[in-house]
């Protein structure tokens, strides 16, 4: 992570001199009581980048990537830059985004199944098996309350885009959808739904009609394949970063954030030809980290992706909703990705479950009286999805400017504690557990409380 620490500072710089520029509101965004639910409730479209970093937008201060569509949004929503993911993994973090729950809650810890197989990874017959063994993983997922089935309680449509691990659309109550999830048809995290996006928007358009021709209400799950790899963006757009970058792989990296930041101006476009936006919430936040390997095509780096630092769960978290948000950028707060489930069924008027360990970030006295938040991660491939401790890497507890990092006692037994000051330390360069014994002492104790990893 050494070489990236000069960009992460530079780029920690930039947040804090453009945050200047956007158009300060007071920070009274309060909750709405059931009474004042508008008669129509708002439509619900929730964008989710596919392997990005904190560092990569525009707006964040990257000194080459232009995310111009991304960073109106940012402008116009109340924005802020230190989102802190609940795992650094797609699946379970996309788990989170669908349940708000933790990983060790909903129990999708990782990506697949542990088990052994000796043919080719990824092949046909390695789909079957390990859809076999993902059954139970996915029927549990499914038992528990989610985004699409609550909302369609309350009368609302639903779409399912893009990235989906947990079978079909129909699975989990979505009312319409892109994914099969069939295991003989190539499904296992998307399939068909993985062409929205880099095939284009039209699927999202005709939902949206159908959906204004029923006079109902809708959300949609935007979750594109994007910037994901294969990094394979237009020419127009590698061409246009290719003697930018230092390398051809990270071009194309660049190259494929700009091309998703296109389709959310098109997904936005879409929204203010039909008259929509002033009665959408609109929710943005990425999946997970991502740090491109300069020397190897659509490969990161160590200390990114499925890792707990700063580059594999911080994302930028924003919240537009005209008349009910005050566009502002927030640059201090810690926030969760768990808090986008209860903020988004709160702003609909539908009870949520009461384990939600995440807050409607939209009311302030609750914001303001939340002063941690976590994190975790996993293996890979889940040894004992009936016991999260097994597969335990990390978990990670935040207090303003604090990140303390535990690893795991069976994955990662020998690994020291990390704290660190991320506020003066972005790129989480100095350890600083040795010099606050203390410090750590207490943060553990809470983290302790928070989820004892043999549970």
């Amino acid at each position: 992570m050494g070489k990236l620490n000069y960009m992460l500072l530079k780029n920690f710089l930039g947040v804090v001199l453009l945050s200047l520029l956007f158009v300060g509101c007071s920070s009274n965004e309060e909750s709405r009581s059931q009474e004042e639910i508008d008669e129509t409730p708002p439509n619900i479209v929730l964008i989710i980048s596919d392997d990005q970093s904190w560092t990569d937008y525009s707006f964040m201060g990257h000194p080459h990537i232009e995310t111009p569509n991304i960073d109106g949004l940012a402008e116009e929503s109340l924005t802020f830059t230190r989102g802190y993911l609940a795992a650094p993994l797609c699946r379970p973090s996309l788990a989170t985004l669908a349940t708000g729950l933790f990983p060790h809650q909903h129990r999708v810890t990782g990506n697949d199944p542990e088990f052994s197989f000796d043919g080719q990874r990824y092949g046909q017959e390695w789909m079957l098996e390990r859809a076999e063994q993902n059954k139970p993983i996915t029927q549990n997922f499914l038992e528990i309350p989610n985004l699409p089935t609550l909302l369609g309680q309350a009368g609302y449509r639903s779409f399912q885009t893009g990235k989906w691990w947990e079978g079909s659309w129909k699975d989990a109550g979505f009312t319409e959808g892109m994914t099969h999830g069939d295991p003989s048809r190539g499904g296992r995290h998307g399939d068909d739904g993985l062409d929205i996006g880099r095939e284009g928007m039209e699927p999202i358009s005709n939902f949206i009609d159908t959906s204004m021709e029923a006079e109902q209400p809708f959300f949609l799950w935007y979750a594109p394949f994007m910037p994901h790899t294969p990094h394979t963006p237009p020419d127009s757009l590698l061409e246009k970063y290719i003697d930018r970058a230092p390398s051809e792989p990270v071009a194309r990296y660049w190259a494929m954030c700009e091309w998703f930041d296109q389709t959310v101006g098109e997904l936005q476009n879409i929204l203010d030809q039909r008259g929509l936006t002033e009665n959408t919430l609109i929710v943005y936040v990425a999946d997970n980290g991502w740090a491109q390997n300069p020397e190897e095509a659509n490969r990161y780096l160590t200390g990114s992706k499925q890792a707990p630092y700063e580059l594999g769960i911080r994302t930028p978290i924003m919240y537009k909703w005209p008349g009910h948000t005050n566009a502002r950028m927030d640059t201090t707060s810690f926030v969760s990705s768990t808090d986008i489930v209860p903020t988004i069924l709160a702003a609909a008027g539908v009870e949520g479950p009461s384990n939600l360990p995440g807050i409607n970030i939209l009311n302030s006295p609750d914001r303001r009286d939340r002063t941690t938040v976590y994190s975790e991660d996993f293996t890979h491939d889940m040894i004992d999805p009936k016991v999260p401790g097994k597969s335990l890497e990390h978990r990670v507890i935040l207090q303003r400017p604090w990140k303390l990092i535990v690893p795991g006692d069976e994955q990662l037994p020998d690994k020291p504690l990390e704290l660190f000051n991320v506020m003066d330390d972005p790129g989480e360069t100095q350890n600083l557990a040795d010099e606050h014994p203390e410090l750590v002492d207490r943060l553990q104790a809470r983290l302790n409380q928070w989820w004892e990893p043999e549970d």
